[in-house]
């Protein structure tokens, strides 16, 4: 009987010792696939740092562009005789970077969200930033771009009547804005009275300014992540 007893402890003790080890050894496994989770985590929070401060040069080139489309559309506006070669310039400058984008890198949020690190950031305000800048202000952004992909389009069939011209692509040094120069052209004596033609120009005045504001908010929320980023570094 006492034999009995002692095998049946031993089974025992070797079954708390089998048990334990796999407990150890699931314990070890589960620690070693959290670490790499937070490690990969941690490699794609720096390359989106990386890849938001090149969106912010970007949107720098595309602010400059929207910043040329309103200078042109002011001369078009302003009182005062203008030649022909001027107007020209101008109108081809307003067709060309009233719909200019701004398109931000999607690469590395896409991997946040399939690898299933977003949910390990443990910063509330970083993740709703980051929902901010890659879901709710692109909703926005690809509404607009519709709207004044379309509005080019219109604008440029209103004039085809009543200027030509052709162009000459001059390179740039980023691949975002282009420059052109006017190598011939022909413009109606009457365009700066048409009522068609100038209702067309003030209208992309005001979608240039209502895009220049949502590039606004784009780059608020961009420098906010970048700071929030780099104070986390820092702890």
């Amino acid at each position: 009987m006492k034999n009995q007893k002692n095998t049946l402890l031993k089974y025992v003790f070797e079954f708390i010792v089998v048990f334990l080890g796999l407990l150890l050894s699931l314990a070890i496994n589960n620690y070693s696939k959290k670490s790499e989770k937070l490690e990969n985590k941690n490699a794609l929070l720096i390359e989106l740092k990386e890849s938001i401060s090149n969106d912010l040069v970007q949107l720098g080139i595309v602010n400059e562009s929207l910043d040329q489309a309103i200078e042109s559309i002011k001369f078009i506006l302003e009182n005062g005789k203008k030649s022909d070669s001027l107007v020209a310039f101008h109108v081809s400058n307003i067709s060309a970077k009233t719909a200019i984008s701004f398109f931000p890198q999607k690469g590395i949020y896409n991997q946040l969200i399939n690898s299933n690190s977003f949910e390990l950031i443990d910063n509330p305000k970083l993740r709703s930033r980051i929902i901010d800048l890659f879901e709710h202000l692109e909703d926005r952004k690809d509404a607009a771009d519709l709207k004044n992909d379309f509005f080019v389009e219109s604008f440029d069939k209103s004039i085809v009547n009543k200027i030509r011209y052709r162009i000459q692509i001059v390179e740039v040094d980023n691949s975002v804005d282009l420059n052109t120069k006017i190598i011939d052209y022909e413009v109606d004596r009457d365009i700066l009275r048409d009522k068609v033609f100038i209702g067309y120009i003030t209208n992309a005045e005001k979608r240039i300014y209502y895009y220049k504001e949502l590039l606004k908010k784009y780059k608020n929320v961009m420098s906010e992540i970048l700071m929030i980023l780099n104070n986390e570094e820092m702890e």
